[in-house]
């Protein structure tokens, strides 16, 4: 295809385990890229990563991190652009799906490491590289703990099993069961970072929730801001109390389907960045999925040894490549 085609945008869908090859396959063919998160599985990947991008330059790979397209994420930077709610002290956030959504995580490729990373880099990976982008640099240190103890046999329900499974899979290495399933990866984690300026999050994940959210609250010296993804309002205040912003985006499952909307904003600008004469900056790098990808990494390091990881070596590691 690369040989016979002249391409706009190659898109790496594939299975997280073989981005790096189709990557590189695709910048030595001298093609723009856009991958999907997580853009590679581990941390070797991602240092080779960063070399190819030394060597043909970032600006050849954009990625799927839609998080940072959302009406969300637009309005929180402006509230940031504004100083509005000063220096970022800390964030309480989550991500929770339902359970078709967990029970499509235990059938899909996904459910296995060694093809996707681990729940935490293919699921929330978005989710740490927005708050990265909150507090504007980056994970000094992680801690984590998790596990599997909802998709396991003893809880497998003995009525509605079908809401468990009722998302179709088909394809390479897709499988029926859900509770049995030979997944290695968790259903539940919870993680706290400090960051390098002193802000600190505390982050909590689950794939077996009957009302899902996806929501964050922010605080800073000068205010604070609230929301949720999945439904759909965001909220601020300034220190006095008083209200900055009052928004509501529509439902996840109303209104702002595909990312709460945020699929179609990315396409437009992507589109713009790409095609129109007059390019748009966009909200999110290469530089920024690795960054985020490290982290998700190294919190499961922390679940899986019980210690608390530093990360700067990882980082300069990674910036010793980035200009190589």
């Amino acid at each position: 295809m690369l040989a016979n085609e002249k391409l706009d945008l190659l898109m790496i869908g594939s299975p997280n385990h073989l981005h790096l090859e189709h990557i590189k396959t695709g910048l030595n063919a001298g093609v723009k890229i856009f991958a999907e998160k997580p853009i590679v599985v581990d941390e070797n990947q991602s240092f080779e990563l960063a070399k190819l991008l030394g060597e043909f330059g970032q600006d050849q790979v954009l990625v799927g991190l839609v998080l940072r397209y959302s009406q969300h994420a637009r309005s929180v930077r402006g509230l940031i652009n504004k100083n509005a709610i000063g220096n970022i002290i800390s964030i309480e956030a989550s991500e929770h799906i339902m359970p078709w959504h967990g029970g499509f995580f235990m059938r899909n490729w996904r459910r296995k490491e060694k093809f996707s990373g681990g729940f935490m880099l293919e699921k929330c990976c978005h989710d740490i590289d927005f708050y990265n982008m909150i507090v504007g640099c980056r994970p000094k240190r992680v801690a984590s703990f998790g596990g599997r103890r909802s998709f396991i046999p003893d809880n497998k329900p003995e009525e509605h099993l079908e809401e468990f499974s009722k998302y179709n899979l088909f394809g390479w290495e897709a499988k029926e069961k859900v509770f049995d399933s030979d997944a290695d990866i968790v259903d539940h984690q919870v993680a706290i970072i400090e960051y390098e300026n002193g802000a600190t999050l505390a982050f909590h994940t689950n794939m077996r929730v009957p009302d899902e959210f996806r929501r964050f609250a922010v605080i800073g010296t000068k205010g604070m801001v609230e929301g949720d993804f999945v439904r759909g309002f965001i909220k601020a205040h300034d220190q006095q109390n008083n209200i900055i912003l009052d928004e509501d985006y529509g439902a996840a499952f109303g209104q702002s389907k595909g990312h709460y909307g945020a699929d179609n904003l990315m396409l437009k600008d992507i589109n713009q960045h790409i095609v129109n004469s007059e390019k748009i900056n966009l909200p999110v790098g290469v530089k920024d999925c690795i960054e985020a990808g490290l982290v998700a990494m190294k919190i499961d390091e922390s679940r899986k040894t019980g210690k608390i990881i530093d990360l700067s070596e990882s980082w300069q590691e990674l910036d010793l490549n980035l200009k190589a």
